[in-house]
Order: structure tokens, then C-alpha cells, then sequence
């Protein structure tokens, strides 16, 4: 049994001002995004995307290229109906993206993936005359190593120390056996840790780099909905992307633009994203090195040869694979590929997609619908528990712990704690006397004064000592409160961004992605805690 709480995004005090003011409309950000997070919006952004020249043949060829080894071994009929979808104008897409995070990263992957699924479900539902299908964008260019080679499991925090450098989506998944069985092992002998165990052998020791793992991994999670994985690195995508990397390359597109437009947005809030003079990256198999320029001349990486722009361009043309678009570009190169009508993401991608509306406007192309991304907690039914022991409701749990044991003492010694009206009347008692000695000698006051701090200072530092005392009464149910915070928001991070969804699935298995699936709503934006409760309780 599920029992549902939602809390304003603001009040849980982990959501920036940016993310809050877009979803309120706030005039000032209005001069970046065209549409507001509105169904209509979607339908408006759809009827744009059928009219604009995508090359949709293209696109299938490279999705049916990037699974052709996958459809080999597994079948997935709901995601071959979908590719096959784009070949019809009136088709659109309803993407979110993300890097190749080791075994899906932390949770809010996972949720990023069904608010995309929902999302899509509801716009499809709505009867425009469209057709929306869910995409998962694979980063899989990304090259920082430290932020995607480790998960958090049970407590555990697991490092992958492989010493391939490059795009980690490049990376070979051969060493990656051992790590896999201590995982098995560690999820333990339930019908459903056995099949995800045997899920992780067939993504991680069957493919051959961590982009197709990954692609492998969210399919059997997600493969029944329609979904799309798309991997970015991609040959055949990057030939038609070479005008706009060019341009990149010899007018310093996104530097000019965005820059301009960050003066703006600081106004009021921090950017996200710097524009860098040049925003490509050199691939190789085992590097990804940034290009830059110095004079008239260019440079891969800090000690690469010197090249002229005609040597530059002919590189681009020639080896279209081996350019990677950074984060500012990648959302332009994503939208040169895919008939998005609707990005999901994070307040981060939120934040910068916002900026990066005037280098669409640039390029004349109508930038995406930009919608947050479901946020939750996933209270497990011992820590359900937990908090109802601890007299603590879930809408407090975004107290810190001081505050939260606070609340619980008060609720169980109501007042008995607080010398607060003894002080009230000291301060009283002082009153008085103050008016006397302003009768007769004003010169008292000061002294009379600080005798009163030194004494309400007294009173004040004795209900700590009860309050210290009461605690120590209470420990058992302090400790409690303070274990409870610690497991909920883990280093205090919201646990979406710390734990693995293995913490939860090896438990649920299938029935954690449908239960998200039914409960998740992309369209209500408040933050979600879904308790499990026991059904005595």
C-alpha cells in the first residue's frame, strides 16, 4: 500500500529560484523560451516540427545501424513500432537526455526516463492529431570519468577504477566481470534481484561498451513503453551536423550569442553554462581534447599541431565522427537530429536550455518545450516506520534534524521544556524597575541592563540544559530521527541524486518501474514522497 504526499518544490529548499520562477511565469525569463510547460505548447511545438525539414530517413537508418546487434538478440517490438513512427511527419518526440551514467547512475535517471514515458502517454492521449514518441538522448560522448564510473548501493559506494580514458560511452564494459558478481551478490537471493543480476550479465557482459550497456539496460527496464535510446556519438548523425560545427568552428557561433545573452540572465540568476570560445571536443579512442583557437590558427588538445581553418574545416568534413559537441552544443546537435516537441529534464537542463533559447532563435529554429522532470523520495516501509515512531510526518522531512527532534520533544513534553514565560516575566520584573531608576537616577539604566542580559542569559542557558537532558530521556528516538535524515537524504543530498534504483528494484523488481509509471504525473509540479506502508498500518 502507497500513501502519496506532494510538497511545493520551493518549500523542500532544494530547487534554485530559476526553476521556481519559470514555473511561475515570472516576466523577466520570458524573454527565454517562447512556450510555457503547457500541453498546448507541446501541440503547437508539434505542428511546427511536421513542417520543418527533418531528415527523418536518416535519423531511422542510424537507430536501426545503432540496434541492429541488440534486435539480434532481444525483441523489442514497442520500440521497432516507434522508430518505424518517425518515418511519418505528424510523428514528434518527447526526449530527455543523460550521460551514460555506470548501471543507470543515481535514481533521478530513472525518474527523468518515466517522466519522458508519462509525458508522452498523456500528450498521445490528448488527440491533436499527433504522434509522441518518448526518447532517451545517450550522452555518451561524456568524458568525466569521476562523475559516472560509480554508483551508491546499499550504503556502499562502488568505483569502477578503469584506466581507459575518453568518452566513457566508448569504454570497454571487459573489465567489468568481478564487479558485476559483487553487485549480484549483493543484491541478494530474491526472485527479483535474480533477474535483474542476470539483466546486468546481459547488458554489461554481453555488450561491448558502456553506451551499449546502458541502451541494453534501459530497454529492459523501459523497452515495453516505446522508448527510444539514441546514442548521440553517432557517424551518420554528425555528417548531417557539419554546417552547424563548421560554423561553430569558424564564427564562434555559441561563444557570440551566448555570452551576450548570460550578461542578461545574471541579472537574476546564476548560468549554468559559460560558453566556451570554441564548444567542440576532438574524439579519439581514447581522448576527447578541446579545440581551440590561438590567432588564425586552431589546436587539439594542449599539445597538438597548429592547424589553419582550411586544414580545420577539411577535418570536419572528412571525420564528422570525431567531433563531440559540448554541453552548449549538444542541445543544438539534438535538436538538428530529433523532431523534439518537449525536452524533460532537471532545474539544471531547465536552466540552461533557457539560456540557450537565443542561439535558437539564431539559427531560426523554435526551440522545445521545456518541462521538469518529476522529482521524488521513495520511502521503503522500515523507514516508513522509522518515521512513525518518530512522530514525524513526511511533510517535515525536509527539516533539518535539529529541527526535526525539536518537533518531536515539543510533541512529547509540550511546554514543559521552554522557560520562556519565566524569562517574560523577569523581563517584566526588569520593566519596572527600569521605570524607577529613570525616575530617580537615569545613570542606573546601564547597569540594570546588563544585569538583566546576565540574568535572562542564566534562564536561557538552563533550558538548553533541560533541552540536552530531554534528549538524553529521548535517545533512543533522537538517534532515531537523526538515522532516519541521514538514510532519506543521504550526505545530505536529496536521495534521487545519491542512491542507485538497484536499492529499490532488487526488492520490487518490475513493480517499482510500474508503480512510477501509474503514480508519476509530468504535469504536477510538486515534489513527490511515496511511502510504502505496511498493510497493518
Amino acid at each position: 500500500m502507497l500513501k502519496k504526499t506532494y510538497i511545493d518544490y520551493e518549500a523542500t529548499g532544494y530547487f534554485k529560484g530559476v526553476v521556481i520562477d519559470y514555473l511561475r511565469g515570472h516576466s523577466f525569463l520570458k524573454n527565454f523560451y517562447t512556450y510555457p510547460p503547457l500541453p498546448d505548447s507541446i501541440s503547437a511545438l508539434a505542428a511546427l516540427r511536421s513542417q520543418q525539414p527533418y531528415d527523418r530517413q536518416t535519423l531511422i537508418t542510424a537507430l536501426s545501424q545503432q540496434h541492429q546487434r541488440l534486435w539480434a538478440e532481444v525483441s523489442l517490438p514497442a520500440v521497432q513500432q516507434s522508430i518505424a513512427s518517425l518515418a511519418d511527419p505528424r510523428t514528434v518526440t518527447i526526449t530527455t537526455a543523460h550521460q551514460p551514467a555506470l548501471f543507470l547512475g543515481p535514481l533521478f535517471v530513472i525518474y527523468k526516463t518515466v517522466s519522458t514515458i508519462r509525458l508522452a502517454a498523456y500528450m498521445n492521449s490528448v488527440g491533436d492529431g499527433f504522434r509522441y514518441v518518448p526518447v532517451f538522448w545517450l550522452g555518451s560522448e561524456d568524458h568525466d570519468k569521476q562523475e559516472l564510473n560509480h554508483i551508491h548501493l546499499f550504503g556502499r559506494t562502488l568505483t569502477w577504477n578503469t584506466a581507459q580514458e575518453g568518452a566513457f560511452g566508448r569504454m570497454s564494459t571487459s573489465s567489468l566481470r568481478p564487479w558485476i558478481q559483487e553487485i549480484k551478490n549483493m543484491l541478494g537471493s530474491s526472485p527479483a534481484a535474480g533477474e535483474l543480476g542476470q539483466a546486468l550479465d546481459q547488458a554489461y557482459l554481453r555488450e561491448r561498451t558502456i553506451a551499449a550497456a546502458t541502451r541494453r539496460l534501459l530497454y529492459y527496464l523501459f523497452g515495453h513503453t516505446g522508448l527510444i535510446v539514441i546514442d548521440g556519438d553517432d557517424a551518420l548523425l554528425k555528417r548531417k551536423f557539419v554546417p552547424i560545427m563548421e560554423r561553430e568552428l569558424t564564427d564562434q557561433l555559441i561563444f557570440r550569442i551566448l555570452g551576450q545573452a548570460n550578461e542578461k540572465f545574471s541579472i537574476h540568476y546564476t548560468p549554468q553554462i559559460v560558453a566556451r570560445e570554441i564548444n567542440l571536443f576532438y574524439l579519439s579512442e581514447s581522448s576527447r581534447q578541446r579545440i581551440t583557437r590561438e590567432g588564425v590558427y586552431y589546436r587539439i588538445g594542449d599539445g597538438g599541431d597548429m592547424l589553419t581553418k582550411e586544414q580545420m574545416q577539411e577535418l570536419v568534413h572528412s571525420q564528422p565522427q570525431n567531433f563531440s559537441p559540448n554541453v552548449a552544443l549538444r542541445a543544438v546537435y539534438q535538436e538538428h537530429v530529433l523532431p523534439d516537441a518537449a525536452i524533460v529534464g532537471g532545474g539544471s537542463e531547465v536552466t540552461y536550455w533557457l539560456q540557450l533559447s537565443v542561439v535558437f532563435r539564431e539559427l531560426q529554429v523554435p526551440p522545445p518545450v521545456l518541462m521538469l522532470r518529476n522529482s521524488l523520495l521513495w520511502i521503503d516501509p522500515v523507514n516508513a516506520e522509522r518515521l512513525q515512531k518518530a512522530r514525524i510526518s513526511e511533510e517535515d522531512l525536509f527539516l533539518s534534524a535539529e529541527e526535526m527532534v525539536k518537533k518531536y520533544l515539543k510533541h512529547q513534553l509540550g511546554d514543559t521544556l521552554s522557560l520562556q514565560p519565566q524569562i517574560a516575566a523577569l523581563n517584566a520584573v526588569f520593566d519596572q524597575a527600569l521605570q524607577q531608576v529613570m525616575e530617580w537616577d537615569p545613570s542606573l539604566r546601564a547597569s540594570l541592563e546588563a544585569d538583566r542580559v546576565r540574568t535572562v542569559k542564566i534562564f536561557e542557558q538552563l533550558e538548553d540544559r533541560l533541552r540536552r537532558a530531554a534528549k538524553r530521556k529521548e535517545e533512543a528516538a533522537v538517534q532515531l530521527i537523526y538515522t532516519l535524515k541521514e538514510k532519506l537524504f543521504p550526505m545530505g543530498r536529496l536521495q534521487e541524486r545519491h542512491e542507485n534504483f538497484m536499492n529499490i528494484y532488487s526488492r520490487l523488481g518490475p513493480r517499482f518501474i510500474e508503480t512510477l509509471l501509474q503514480e508519476m504525473d509530468p504535469l504536477d509540479y510538486r515534489f513527490l514522497i511515496l511511502t510504502e506502508l505496511n498493510e497493518s498500518a
